[in-house]
């Protein structure tokens, strides 16, 4: 398995770098942060979907990957 394919929920990622998982939505929208992707909600709904790789964020908090 592609270690990046290990995705980890929102609130968790938010809880980890100690931030709302609001504003951790904002950072990535805007691409103030890269620790994954922000895609257009499925079947043309509204929002965003949120997928945060594991080691993306392992490496953006300082982690040893």
């Amino acid at each position: 398995m592609k270690k990046e394919s290990r995705r980890v929920p929102l609130p968790q990622a938010a809880a980890e770098m100690g931030m709302s998982a609001q504003g951790l939505r904002e950072y990535m929208k805007r691409g103030l942060i890269d620790i994954g992707e922000v895609l257009p909600a499925a079947n043309g709904g509204s929002g965003y979907r949120y997928h945060i790789y594991r080691d993306k964020l392992d490496r953006h908090i300082g982690r040893n990957v």
